[in-house]
């Protein structure tokens, strides 16, 4: 079973809401004379029948997500970028606005109770759920994972009595797992990609964004208590200090290359120390960023995701997503365009790995050559790897 943003079986308390019935998708508005008709024909109709006026039915509430429905975790318009996903093709869409918090899944059962439990399972069994307290008719659930089937089910509770729902299933739709630190933009989790040998990079054990000057304490709590965060990996400047996140969250910093600067010499040991950082397991979860969270960040991510041996495709979709973000409040007057920065990626893969060579090959190469022993290199891919089930 995948690893959760939060231990399953744990009870939550999600926020109430309510959610006004919409219209079915085509139907036409009708015109006041049209509905006095309809209205006064329906009236007639029922008298003659009965002799008096009869009320129609209530439509039914409609549950949601409904069965069998796929809901993106993502805004539309990122989700419409990945659909359609080819690199280096961000420069017209590229604002500089951040646009990756994560969409909530919205959950709706309608009703009058005074609380509900809501269950929410991998399992169609309903086995190992994550269980929310809420109040009203809805709720707005966070925690859930992308390329999922999810099944779900309410016991409401009214004066004392329980009303249990029918179990119900959703799919999330396949796509990075961004997540919401407030206070630091530009957060995702790295796993979830597939593997060129059949394995799944985990999710919960590597985040990866922009530094921490605007780290609330919200932000703290969600980091350290939700996420589990135990090591912060500051890829800015090697110095020594204690983690934002607190005095319980190991500090590791380093001076970390970007891009083709990887094989200057100054580099190297850094490039090392960071990598190491992966291969000791008491490390995880990690949390690494430099400023942006896209150059320095968007090089250790590569490195990683190549000796985990993900995709080309993933790898260089992965770090466009930094250009959906605010980059950390950046306000230079005329930021990079997204597609130079994606060819400096692309340099460094090539260094890496020349024409097809697959890239594993090359990163594995490239980190024996800095000193990095196999042992250490399969230590990081038996961390950060999972079969797929």
């Amino acid at each position: 079973m995948k690893n959760h943003l939060i231990k399953t079986g744990a009870i939550l308390l999600a926020a109430a809401f309510l959610l006004p019935l919409s219209s079915c998708a085509g139907t036409e508005t009708p015109t006041e004379a049209e509905t006095a008709a309809e209205q006064t024909a329906g009236e007639t109709t029922a008298e003659q029948t009965t002799g008096e006026a009869t009320e129609a039915p209530p439509e039914p509430e409609k549950i949601t997500p409904g069965e069998g429905e796929t809901v993106s975790l993502l805004n539309a318009e990122m989700t419409a970028w990945l659909s359609k996903y080819k690199k280096s093709r961000l420069d017209k869409i590229c604002d500089f606005t951040e646009k990756c918090a994560p969409v909530p899944v919205s959950f709706y059962w309608g009703g009058d109770y005074d609380y509900t439990n809501l269950f929410v399972s991998e399992n169609a069994d309903l086995s190992d759920p994550l269980v929310f307290l809420c109040s009203g008719k809805g709720a707005e659930i966070e925690e859930l994972l992308p390329g999922t089937d999810y099944y779900w089910r309410t016991e409401s509770y009214k004066g004392g009595e329980k009303t249990v729902s029918e179990t119900h299933s959703f799919k999330t739709l396949q796509t990075p797992l961004t997540v919401l630190i407030p206070g630091i933009s530009n957060v995702r989790d790295i796993g979830g990609k597939a593997t060129f040998d059949g394995k799944r990079v985990k999710y919960g054990i590597a985040y990866r964004g922009a530094d921490l000057s605007r780290l609330t304490d919200e932000g703290k709590r969600k980091a350290v208590d939700v996420l589990g965060i135990k090591t912060e990996l500051d890829l800015r400047n090697k110095v020594n200090g204690t983690s934002p996140f607190g005095k319980e969250v190991k500090y590791v910093s380093v001076t970390a290359p970007y891009y083709v600067n990887v094989t200057e010499d100054s580099y190297k040991d850094d490039l090392v120390a960071e990598m190491r950082v992966f291969a000791d397991p008491e490390n995880f979860p990690v949390y690494y960023h430099c400023s942006l969270g896209r150059d320095r960040t968007g090089t250790l991510t590569l490195f990683l995701l190549g000796l985990l041996g993900v995709s080309d495709n993933d790898i260089y979709m992965d770090y466009e997503i930094s250009f959906f973000s605010d980059c950390n409040g950046y306000i230079e007057a005329s930021p990079p365009a997204p597609s130079l920065m994606t060819s400096q990626l692309t340099s460094l893969r090539s260094m890496l790995a020349p024409g097809k060579k697959p890239l594993y090959d090359g990163v594995r190469a490239f980190l024996k050559e800095l000193g990095m022993t196999d042992e250490e290199l399969d230590a990081i891919r038996a961390n950060m790897l999972e079969d797929v089930q």
